[in-house]
C-alpha cells in the first residue's frame, strides 16, 4: 500500500514565508526614495508652473508698452506655498532680455530668453 502525503511539510512553509519577506522588505526599502523623488518632482513641476506664468506676465507688460520698447520693471514675490520668484529685464539693442527666477528650499531654477521689441 502506498504512503500518500498531502499538504507542505514545515519546512516548506517556513522557506516560502521567508523569500516572501524578503521580498515585501526590498519593496519597503524603495518607497522612501521613491516619495523623495516624487516630493521632489512635485516642486519642479510647480516652479516651471511659475516660471512660464511670469513670462507670460512680463511679455503682456512687454505689448501693453508697445511700441516704446520699455522693459518690464524687475521685482520679487513669495507665493503662500513656499516658492519664491524675482525677475528683471535690459534691454540691449532691439531686444527685451528676461531673467526669472523661482525656487523652493533646496531647489532653485532660472528662465532666460530674450523677446524682440514689440
Amino acid at each position: 500500500m502506498r504512503n500518500l502525503r498531502l499538504g507542505f511539510t514545515l519546512l516548506e512553509v517556513l522557506l516560502a514565508l521567508l523569500l516572501i519577506t524578503m521580498g515585501l522588505l526590498g519593496l519597503a526599502g524603495t518607497l522612501g526614495p521613491i516619495a523623495k523623488l516624487s516630493g521632489e518632482g512635485r516642486a519642479k513641476g510647480r516652479i516651471a508652473l511659475v516660471l512660464e506664468s511670469r513670462l507670460d506676465l512680463l511679455r503682456a507688460e512687454l505689448l501693453r508698452t508697445a511700441p516704446a520698447c520699455n522693459p518690464p520693471t524687475a521685482g520679487s514675490l513669495q507665493h503662500p506655498d513656499g516658492i519664491v520668484e524675482s525677475w528683471s529685464a535690459a534691454a540691449p539693442a532691439g531686444l527685451i532680455e528676461l531673467r526669472i527666477t523661482a525656487g523652493i528650499a533646496g531647489s532653485q531654477d532660472t528662465l532666460v530668453t530674450r523677446l524682440p521689441c514689440p
